[in-house]
């Protein structure tokens, strides 16, 4: 994520919240969160009102990443 779509009060932690929710809840739980989180900041892309719907869309694709690379970890 870039400094948008990763704001300072997620730099608070020793580890990203990610990371924490990961450890658990596991990698299956992880992942499902990453889907669906996704498929929310698809759906509102656009109609919350003011922002923007790149800056969802950038959300998105940094939970569809971050899910694929959790599911190709050895």
């Amino acid at each position: 994520m870039n400094d948008e779509t990763k704001p300072e009060h997620y730099k608070k932690q020793t580890f990203e919240a990610w990371e924490m929710m990961l450890q658990i809840w596991g990698r299956p739980a992880f992942i499902y969160h990453c889907e669906m989180s996704a498929f929310k900041y698809r759906m509102r892309a656009g109609h919350k009102k003011g922002q923007s719907a790149t800056l969802d869309i950038s959300k998105a694709i940094w939970f569809e990443n971050k899910a694929l690379e959790i599911k190709n970890e050895k």
